[in-house]
This record gives C-alpha cells, sequence and structure tokens, in this order.
C-alpha cells in the first residue's frame, strides 16, 4: 500500500519546465480540435506551465473558429492564431513554434500522433539533445517505397539527412526554437530549417495513430520543392556541367586550330566557323556557370521577410500563472535540463 501511494505521488509532481505544444488547422481541424481538451489535461497533469498553439491557415478560418471559440471558454492555455495566407502546413508551424513562448516547443499532428510522446520528447530534451525527431512505421504505396531510394539520394545531396521514416513530429529546446525562429529564411522548408540550425537530433520512435501513410504525389511535391526551391545543390550541379561544357567547348577550338596546322585538305572556311562556334559556346556556358554560382548565393542571403501574417490571436481566458516569466534561468532551475537557457542569453 505505501508503494502504490508513493508512486501516485510521483505521477502527480509537476515539472517545472514550461511546454509548448503547436498544431496546425488545415486539412484536418476537426480531429485536430477534437484532441485539443487531451492534450491540456495530459500538460496539466505534468507541468506546473504549458499552453496549447493552434496556428489555423487560412481555409480553415470559419470551421477552426466555430469549433476553437467553446473552448476558449472552458480550457485553459489555449492560444489561436488565425493566419492570412492558405500557405503549406510549414508556413503554419512556423507560426506557431514563433509565437511559442515555452522553455520546450513541441510540434506534432494529433491524427497521427499520440499524446504521450510530448512527455517522453521533453524529457529526451532535457537530458541534452535539442531537437527530438519522431519517427513512425506507416504504409506506404508502393510508388512511394520506389520514390524513396531517388529521394535519399537527392537529399544528401541537398544536406538534408533525417531517419527513415521520419515523421512531422518534433520537440525543440528554447536555444533550438530560438536558431529557427532567427534563421528567417522564408525559402527554406521548415523541418530543413530546424536541421540547418546546427544542434544534433535524437530520434523518438513510436506507433502511428494513422496507419496510412502520405501518398506518391505529396512526397514527390516535397522532394521537388526541396530541391528547387531549398537547395543549393542542383545549381551548384549544373555550374559545375556548365563549367565541364566549356572546357569541351575550349578543347573543340583547340582540335579545330590543330587540323588547320597540321593537316591538309581542309575546306576553306570550316576552321574559323568551328572555331567562332567553339569559342562562343564556350563563353556561354562560362556565363550559365557564373549566373548559376551567383542565383546560389542569392538564395543563400535572401532577404528575412516574414513568410506569414496574422489576423489576429485569441487566448482562453484561463491561462496558468500568466505573470510567470516564460523561460526559467539555469540558476534558478531545481531540475536538471542540460538544454534549456533563458530567452535573452
Amino acid at each position: 500500500m505505501p508503494e502504490a501511494i508513493e508512486e501516485n505521488k510521483e505521477k502527480i509532481t509537476k515539472s517545472e519546465s514550461f511546454v509548448s505544444v503547436v498544431a496546425v488547422l488545415g486539412a484536418d481541424t476537426a480531429e485536430t480540435v477534437e484532441n485539443v481538451p487531451a492534450i491540456v489535461s495530459y500538460l496539466r497533469e505534468r507541468y506546473s506551465d504549458f499552453e496549447v498553439v493552434l496556428a489555423a491557415k487560412k481555409s480553415a478560418e470559419g470551421e477552426a473558429e466555430r469549433l476553437v471559440q467553446p473552448l476558449l471558454k472552458t480550457v485553459p492555455c489555449i492560444r489561436y492564431l488565425q493566419l492570412t495566407d492558405d500557405g503549406p502546413n510549414d508556413v503554419a508551424r512556423e507560426a506557431g513554434l514563433e509565437n511559442a513562448i515555452g522553455d520546450f516547443v513541441v510540434l506534432m499532428e494529433p491524427k497521427y500522433d499520440p499524446i504521450d510522446l510530448i512527455g517522453k520528447a521533453v524529457t529526451m530534451c532535457r537530458d541534452g539533445t535539442d531537437v527530438i525527431v519522431g519517427v513512425s512505421a506507416l504504409h506506404h504505396s508502393l510508388a512511394y517505397n520506389m520514390l524513396r531510394p531517388v529521394s535519399q539520394l537527392l537529399l544528401r545531396l541537398a544536406d538534408y539527412r533525417l531517419p527513415r521514416n521520419a515523421s512531422h513530429f518534433r520537440c525543440l529546446s528554447r536555444r533550438a526554437a530560438n536558431a529557427v525562429t532567427q534563421s528567417g529564411k522564408a525559402h527554406q522548408l521548415f523541418y530543413m530549417r530546424i536541421q540547418k540550425s546546427g544542434y544534433g537530433f535524437r530520434t523518438l520512435e513510436y506507433n502511428s495513430l494513422c496507419g496510412e501513410g502520405r501518398g506518391f504525389w505529396h512526397a514527390l511535391r516535397k522532394l521537388l520543392k526541396l530541391m528547387v526551391f531549398n537547395s543549393q545543390a542542383p545549381l551548384h550541379l549544373l555550374s559545375g556541367l556548365s563549367f565541364a561544357a566549356s572546357l569541351v567547348a575550349f578543347l573543340f577550338a583547340v582540335y579545330a586550330v590543330f587540323i588547320k596546322l597540321f593537316l591538309y585538305g581542309v575546306v576553306d572556311g570550316w576552321t574559323s566557323t568551328f572555331l567562332a562556334i567553339s569559342l562562343f559556346a564556350m563563353l556561354q556556358f562560362l556565363i550559365l556557370g557564373f549566373i548559376g554560382e551567383y542565383l546560389a548565393r542569392m538564395l543563400d542571403e535572401q532577404s528575412r521577410q516574414s513568410s506569414y501574417s496574422t489576423v489576429f490571436e485569441k487566448n482562453s481566458l484561463t491561462m496558468v500563472d500568466a505573470d510567470r516569466i516564460n523561460v526559467m534561468e539555469s540558476s534558478t532551475e531545481s531540475e536538471p535540463n542540460r538544454v534549456q537557457t533563458a530567452r535573452n542569453s
């Protein structure tokens, strides 16, 4: 009996960490909102401070407001952001991350991700890893599985390395979240920005709540967007091919001069025509190579404009400990935490 009491005490002991959970309201708005009370209940049992940030895309504006409005009156610590655009989910996740104020920020899809992943990921993050990547085993179509080896090769060329079957679930420490939000690269896929932050990651394996994975066309669109708009690798490859082609054109010009000087019977005008074409081609390929390099540099140094705007924000009528500073100083923290830092440090 005493053991049972002790175990119950351990269960209700709350962590002093401030945990933010971010979810996107889009195609699965109803399923996401339906899970919000359970998420809040889970957080309330385990953390003294928490929030659930719901970032709604424009396409979900009417349904999202209709479903979330009643929750704001009864469920604490919900923040509802309505975005002006109907862009990809990456933009909504970016908005949620930038507005989250927790020591740890969890990005999840309630349709796919079990709620208990939050506690597991936060614990792993506290133990010294700034980024936790969810890995789930889903059943994919044959076409998707055929695309995977090609996509893995292309992703390695783009220096985008993720574990096999990586999901959208992430947990970030405050310093990792700050690094991602301060990068300001609107052109980059959101999860690539997380990797490019430079912080190491660990994987968290789990069984998805939804057995079916995303389809072939979804994966193909993501891959093309990554390679064309988020990586310099294709431009560097084309630049290399252009310089190689210019070298070949130069060798053809040398060949034309050699034929003219050392062989007889060359048709009049052939050498000059061939030489002019070769030199012109060499010049074109060189110009294309330099243009590719400059475009790669411009892509890397693109302006830090925001990729989204917020129409309004609505909060729950009840917020837990609203006067508390959102991020604890390491000197005042009672729990071991190797990644947590003050927001302004």
